[in-house]
């Protein structure tokens, strides 16, 4: 076997075995590449579900940050109202204490019952008109009815006074019971406020923990993508070497039959041409002659 054969085959075994490690790679590559997908789906899947919960959370704690806005709006209303009705209450319990203090100083002046000074000014009043009375008489009768008069109208005084007191001390207990009841209010309020706060607080929590997975997955499907694709490009790139190594096999292979052939025939002509020269030998048949001008068996 001469060089040029030997080197041939030892390549065409080369090849062979460059196209068995190509091939078992490509496999070995499309199995890595279908476990990529298969996990790609998991990790869509877990995006989606994480998508979705996000979506659901943030829309919790949109409505609790709404129904914390109404808290604090109807918090800071009623505190508003508080003030003003201890404002008014300061005015009234003033107004209280004048009505009181005057009408204890009134009531001081009168000691007797409006009936009886009223009784007294009637009798001063029959005696004015049915008795004979001297001129200092008269004056006397007409200066008691008129100091009877003037205790009567500070009795009536005191009177409207403490009416008026009392009026006002029951407009301000009624204010303080409102007060009282907003005070409660507030509290509870003030109670639901915390507890909302608290749930904002928890569910932003919950959005930036689940923002965060989501990130990281998401991530993790972008780099998944990558290795796919990279898995795609190298499978593309071994193919065509694939398919490189195969046209060079086949035209090595050819080669080697080539050779062989050319070997066999040069055998062939050889032999003819050693048995030309024995004495026996007058002529070539048809076949011989082939051989001798280098025709192959299939021309």
């Amino acid at each position: 076997m001469n060089n040029s054969l030997r080197e041939l085959e030892e390549r065409a075994e080369s090849i062979a075995r460059e196209l068995y490690e190509v091939r078992e790679t490509i496999k070995t590559l499309k199995e890595k590449r279908l476990k990529l997908i298969s996990e790609l789906e998991d990790i869509r899947k877990k995006r989606n579900t994480l998508l979705e919960n996000l979506r659901k959370i943030k829309s919790k704690l949109k409505q609790s940050l709404e129904e914390r806005k109404a808290l604090l709006a109807e918090f800071k209303k009623l505190i508003e109202e508080r003030r003003s009705l201890i404002d008014e209450l300061r005015v009234i319990r003033e107004l209280m204490q004048n009505k009181k203090n005057t009408y204890q100083t009134l009531i001081q002046e009168v000691r007797v019952p409006i009936s009886a000074i009223k009784h007294k000014v009637e009798e001063l009043e029959w005696r004015l008109q049915t008795s004979i009375l001297t001129l200092e008489e008269e004056k006397e009768i007409i200066r008691k009815i008129q100091a009877y008069n003037s205790l009567i109208k500070r009795a009536l005084s005191a009177k409207k006074e403490r009416e008026e007191y009392l009026e006002l001390r029951a407009f301000y207990l009624s204010l303080k019971s409102r007060i009282s009841e907003l005070t409660s209010k507030i509290s509870e309020i003030k109670r639901l406020l915390n507890e909302k706060s608290n749930e904002v607080g928890e569910l932003k929590n919950r959005v930036n923990a689940c923002l965060s997975e989501y990130m990281s997955v998401k991530n993790l499907l972008e780099n998944k993508k990558k290795e796919i694709s990279e898995y795609d490009n190298n499978i593309v790139l071994l193919t065509s070497k694939l398919t490189a190594l195969r046209q060079e096999y086949n035209n090595i292979v050819t080669s080697i039959a080539k050779e062989k052939e050319k070997a066999l025939l040069e055998s062939k002509r050889r032999g003819i041409v050693a048995k030309a020269s024995e004495p026996s030998k007058k002529r070539y048949s048809l076949e011989e002659l082939k051989i001798l001008h280098g025709v192959s068996e299939e021309e």
